[in-house]
């Protein structure tokens, strides 16, 4: 008998199980980490989830995401991390936490079939430069680089839910280029250009791999300290300069947007694992 599909409140719940495990994780080892995105944004304005949102995100620091890494390869942890220091066919810049106990089929992502239960993601802020102009053309150095490889995950061709119709032409084309290239000499060669930037040494930091791109970059003074906001009844730790980023990121961020488009995004399936009979 097929396991039942989870609903969005099921995988959801999962998620928040995760962020708290994720959290607890951090708060015993020193690491740092930000809500971010549409999680953070619903904490601010929903105090938990967004209603009609269906993922979990966090941020942090390249060192505090490094050790985590290291961390979670040396150690038993109640979750799962999938990266590219830790899974063969991994093909992002980020990492995920999941959850052993689920199954999840992405419908047009995972090209390479690496096992994913239900998660969430952990992106990274990088040393971008000294001045907003510095760290503006680094970041863009690799963003051809980076539309390549999150085309090269893609199964198929599908359209955006979130781009505009005159943006189709532009993703076809790199979902053919992409046909042709390795995922990991593309990571390879994006990694290549940051690789000297100490984070502590630069004043502005961005997260490469932000849907909203340059937009992303903020003064690193604003995210060196940490606050908690309530999320779902729980305190999470949130950076500091949290208003400036909602701002960066999303202009009126206490404004609702229109009913049309208060819908999800996710393009997955999910279920609970079989489990072994004793």
């Amino acid at each position: 008998m097929k396991n039942k599909e989870l609903t969005l409140e099921e995988i959801k719940a999962v998620e928040f199980e995760l962020l708290k495990k994720f959290h607890n994780t951090c708060q015993s080892n020193g690491f740092h980490y930000s809500l971010m995105g549409g999680t953070l944004l619903g904490a601010v304005r929903h105090k938990g989830f967004i209603p009609w949102d269906d993922d979990i995100d966090v941020i942090m620091p390249r060192p505090d995401y490094e050790r985590f890494v290291e961390y979670c390869k040396a150690n038993q942890t109640p979750f799962h991390l999938i990266s590219v220091q830790t899974d063969e066919g991994y093909a992002y810049l980020f990492g995920k936490v999941t959850d052993p106990d689920t199954k999840l089929i992405e419908t047009v992502g995972n090209r390479n079939k690496v096992e994913l239960g239900v998660y969430i993601d952990i992106f990274i802020y990088d040393g971008m430069g000294n001045t907003e102009k510095e760290a503006k053309k680094n970041f863009n150095k690799s963003r051809f680089l980076r539309e390549l490889l999150v085309a090269a995950n893609w199964k198929r061709f599908f359209r955006s839910k979130t781009k505009a119709w005159y943006y189709e032409p532009i993703r076809f084309a790199f979902f053919v280029m992409s046909r042709f290239v390795s995922h990991k000499k593309l990571i390879k060669a994006i990694e290549k250009k940051y690789r000297d930037f100490d984070f502590y040494s630069n004043e502005y930091v961005g997260n490469l791999c932000s849907d909203k791109r340059d937009l992303s970059i903020i003064k690193r003074s604003e995210i060196d300290t940490y606050i908690t906001l309530p999320f779902e009844g729980e305190e999470f730790s949130v950076f500091s300069g949290y208003k400036t980023y909602l701002t960066n990121m999303f202009g009126d961020y206490m404004q609702l947007p229109p009913e049309d488009k208060r819908v999800t995004h996710h393009m997955f399936s999910a279920y609970r694992r079989e489990k072994a009979n004793k």
